[in-house]
């Protein structure tokens, strides 16, 4: 009967396994390798194993670097190790310090971006936010206005016949036409930019420093064919011509009236009328005194107390008479006393 001793290699032989532990078995021993070491072909030594070259999937935003057992991982800018080093995450910049961004702080991976409220712009830096003057990189933009800078955006103060938007960033056109549909009475209304213009109908006109229509006064001004014997009468947007008392027509002909002949006359009884150009005149008669109008009976008799020279005189009106003394008869016209007997 024979009997089989083990020997143990490993207390045989310290230098086996070199870089693990070494186990004895029945018969034979067995190397184990630490994490990240691997057995040589021969069996009995372990060497470290290079990650980095077996994958090129590790260290994804970042450089592998091997080490005894291990690898880590060297993270691009922007990207932090992790925990284990063996990963690379990305850093987000803007919770610290804001990025060192003046105003917005947008994070990306493996870097972050500044940005400035609406109406700022980035400064060459890339961290600061300046004002932007809209006024003076645009001079048109509150056409129909002045615009006015301030902070961050502009406002613009628009001029008459505009109105400001509800934002106050533009101005708009006031449609004058649409907003009062008797601006231009008589006249049509024609709306343009910042202002209006009225067509005015014939016989009115826009006067300088007013608005709408203005009635032309032709009598004033001399536009009008009335006749030189007639009146002008100004009527809105024409005018009317009326013949003037003493002459007849449509006023733009007008002829003399004849007062006289058509009896249109004020004489008195015992007065001639004279028709004159566009009236008449009043004449009292022969042994009448007065302006024609008033007539009134001129006393002869009294006047001259000569008259009727041997008889007697007795006034009569428009005239007189003579009563003759005994022996003297009266001339045909009545008016002087003769003998009965004419002397030769």
């Amino acid at each position: 009967m024979s009997f089989s001793v083990d020997i143990n290699e490993c207390e045989r032989d310290p230098l086996l396994c070199r870089g693990g532990i070494c186990m004895n078995t029945d018969g034979s021993f067995e190397c184990i390798c630490p994490p990240g070491h691997e057995l040589t072909s021969e069996g009995n030594t372990c060497i470290d194993i290079n990650e980095c070259s077996l994958s090129d999937n590790l260290c994804r935003n970042g450089r592998c670097v091997n080490v005894i057992g291990t690898y880590q991982c060297a993270c691009d800018s922007g990207f932090q190790a992790t925990l284990d080093r063996q990963g690379c995450v990305d850093i987000d910049e803007c919770t610290i310090s804001n990025g060192g961004c003046d105003t917005h702080c947008s994070n990306s991976e493996g870097s972050y971006e500044c940005s400035c409220s609406e109406g700022y712009a980035l400064m060459p830096d890339k961290r600061s936010c300046a004002d932007i003057d809209e006024c003076e990189d645009n001079p048109d933009i509150c056409d129909g206005g002045q615009c006015t800078n301030i902070p961050g955006e502009y406002r613009c103060l628009c001029f008459d016949g505009f109105m400001a938007s509800l934002d106050m960033k533009t101005c708009i056109d006031v449609n004058e036409c649409d907003l009062n549909p008797n601006i231009c009475l008589h006249g049509e209304c024609e709306n343009t930019k910042g202002s209006f213009i009225c067509h005015c109908q014939l016989g009115y006109f826009v006067k300088k420093g007013t608005t709408g229509c203005t009635d032309i006064d032709e009598c004033e001004i001399g536009a009008h064919n009335c006749d030189m014997h007639a009146s002008c009468i100004n009527v809105p947007g024409s005018f009317k011509c009326k013949c003037r008392t003493g002459w007849l027509g449509d006023g733009l002909k007008c002829n003399d009236l004849d007062e006289c002949a058509t009896e249109e006359h004020k004489c008195n009884l015992n007065a001639n009328c004279v028709n004159t150009p566009g009236s008449y005149r009043c004449a009292c008669r022969e042994g009448f005194n007065g302006d024609g109008f008033s007539c009134s009976d001129v006393d002869e008799c009294a006047d001259n107390v000569n008259l009727c020279e041997n008889g007697q005189c007795l006034n009569a009106p428009g005239g007189y008479r003579c009563e003759c003394e005994m022996g003297f008869n009266p001339t045909e016209d009545s008016k002087a006393c003769q003998g009965e007997c004419p002397e030769f």
